[in-house]
């Protein structure tokens, strides 16, 4: 009687602890550990006004378990806009619901994959990992700016976030340039003046200014119109050749722009049409560089009407 109670106790036991354990084992399952980073492609240096600025968000699964509903994203400031997605590469992921980041928006995300757990093909672990390489259009004052990046899938309760990288964003010039000429038509052996506008609209000084007219062979340099307009300042003076048809100033300082208005050139001077000019409608292209190496230049303007004998 005890023998067959003994027995009898062991089934029930074994019966009551079986679900159990399956119930346990079935429940059981290996998280993932996700960490993120963000890089600068370009050191983290920019000037404002800076178009496409590239950074990068790297993503892995640390393991030991697969990730699953993993979103990313990226904290700028305001002044730090999102303009493109330049390239995504992937290695163990996969991308289960396409979420693209939008144009504009200051935190971006993009989403959302699946990570496997890393494998140890000839003994080196592997981990899955997505990287994104996306495009920022900066218009922040000069200063110090801190970016992160972060992400998050189905099994976290908080979200895993980058360390922070500084962006540094200094003074730059911002270069402009506008022509016209008066009056819009002239006759063989007849002036005409040209008035050339450089702007600074940049939030640093442009240094040693050199501006570069190109007229066209029916016209030739003959004298400037001083002083010349605006807040510039000459450093060291250039002026063009009488006769020319490349008009050539330089050595100008142009300060940056403030509450009362960008800094600016203005630069007047006569041109006078040869003897015996072919009939047609002539224009100009003019060229502004700067010693911080800004360049701006526009071709095919200001019109002139030439008429011939």
């Amino acid at each position: 009687m005890r023998a067959w109670a003994s027995r009898l106790s062991g089934i029930l036991a074994v019966s009551i602890l079986a679900p159990l354990a399956l119930f346990a084992t079935s429940c059981t399952s290996e998280a993932a550990q996700l960490s993120v980073t963000l890089s600068s492609t370009f050191g983290a240096s920019y000037t404002p006004g800076t178009t496409d600025a590239d950074f990068v968000i790297t993503v892995q699964n640390l393991g030991p378990g697969n990730a699953s509903g993993v979103v990313i994203h990226a904290l700028m400031p305001n002044a730090f806009q999102y303009v493109v997605t330049n390239s995504i590469t992937t290695n163990g992921a996969a991308r289960t619901t396409p979420e693209d980041a939008l144009v504009g928006g200051t935190n971006p995300e993009w989403g959302v994959w699946s990570l496997s757990s890393p494998t140890s093909p000839n003994g080196r672990t592997d981990y899955a990992s997505v990287s994104i390489n996306f495009g920022v259009n900066i218009t922040a004052l000069p200063n110090t700016y801190s970016l992160a990046a972060q992400v998050v899938d189905d099994s976290l309760t908080d979200t895993v976030q980058s360390r922070p990288i500084q962006v540094a964003i200094n003074e730059a010039p911002r270069l402009a340039v506008s022509a016209s000429v008066g009056p819009s038509t002239v006759h063989p052996n007849g002036q005409v003046t040209y008035r050339v506008t450089v702007t600074n609209k940049g939030t640093g000084i442009a240094p040693t200014v050199d501006v570069l007219v190109t007229l066209p062979p029916v016209l030739q340099f003959q004298s400037s119109i001083t002083p010349f307009g605006g807040n510039a300042s000459e450093e060291s003076p250039i002026t063009p050749v009488k006769g020319a048809y490349l008009v050539f100033y330089g050595g100008f300082e142009l300060p940056p722009q403030t509450s009362l208005g960008p800094g600016t050139l203005t630069i007047e001077f006569i041109a006078q049409c040869i003897p015996d000019p072919g009939r047609g409608v002539f224009t100009v292209q003019v060229a502004v560089t700067d010693a911080a190496r800004d360049h701006v230049s526009i071709a095919n303007v200001a019109p002139l009407n030439v008429f011939s004998t």
